[in-house]
């Protein structure tokens, strides 16, 4: 016998191996249930975990994180009723370099997002966030009569080099509140946020979105908090597990985790080796 036909008949008896991709769409399938009981009244749990893995399908770097991190992102963005990584630009679940961790998934939170979970207490009857740029006309004043005046140019409009000020304003009950950032003070927020150096983070793609989210959840904390805001609030742009959102997987960490990416056999389904799929 050759070595070819040697060659070709070892690889013919080999293992098959589970794929990163055939991990999360397992995991996500059999917790689906957990996912349903996360989501708010009136969201469907095929649907949502449907929007999970297109999600990944279409950053395909997702699958190469830990997969219990995607399940927990998905579950948080559950729990917030908040579709991920579709055309609105609600919440969007990211691949990170945890130096703990490894790459791992985390929600993060559009501005547009921001804005649906605070108007969500009712109380707020009106609620939005702006950028200003260079060339647009901006004036503000505080006090006992606060008010903001702004102009746009149009000239340098989205052009995040040309970003001087973002601000949010709300009507609570009818009375207005708003809150004003410069430039300096969102560099700021950025440069603590966590992921910002990440070559995958928002801040380095959507460097204006992001200054108008900073705005928006300066402004939530002086609106009437929903438990979905505080939730948002605390939960993400940060590593999470699934012990942080009251969840405990179908088969238990371990048995995810044991399952990850070993060989098996096609006929018994019986693991076999620890080796990594890419």
């Amino acid at each position: 016998m050759s070595n070819l036909q040697k060659a070709a008949d070892a690889a013919a008896a080999a293992p098959a191996t589970v794929s990163r991709r055939a991990v999360v769409r397992d995991l996500v399938d059999k917790n689906k249930g957990a996912i349903g009981t996360s989501l708010p009244r009136g969201m469907d749990a095929d649907r949502f975990s449907r929007l999970l893995l297109t999600a990944a399908n279409t950053n395909p770097a997702l699958f190469d994180c830990d997969p219990t991190s995607f399940l927990a992102a998905g579950v948080a963005a559950a729990q917030l009723g908040l579709e991920p990584n579709d055309a609105r630009g609600l919440a969007y679940l990211l691949p990170y370099n945890d130096k703990r961790r490894g790459k791992i998934v985390q929600l993060i939170i559009g501005y547009r997002g921001m804005i649906d979970l605070a108007r969500r207490s009712g109380m707020v009857s009106s609620i939005n966030v702006f950028a200003v740029f260079e060339g647009d006309h901006f004036d503000y004043r505080l006090g006992l009569d606060p008010t903001i005046e702004h102009v746009p140019a149009g000239d340098n409009a989205d052009d995040p080099t040309k970003l001087t000020h973002v601000y949010a304003v709300a009507k609570v009950n009818g009375d207005p509140q708003f809150v004003v950032l410069t430039r300096k003070q969102v560099d700021k927020t950025r440069a603590s946020s966590q992921g910002a150096s990440s070559s995958y983070s928002p801040w380095n793609t959507h460097y204006v979105e992001m200054a108008m989210k900073t705005a928006i959840r300066r402004l939530c904390k002086l609106l009437p908090q929903t438990v979905e805001v505080a939730q948002a609030m605390t939960n993400e742009e940060r590593p999470l597990v699934l012990s942080d959102l009251g969840v405990t997987p179908e088969d238990g960490h371990d048995a995810i985790e044991a399952t990850y990416d070993r060989q098996v056999d096609e006929t018994t389904g019986e693991i076999l080796t620890p080796e990594v799929v890419s």
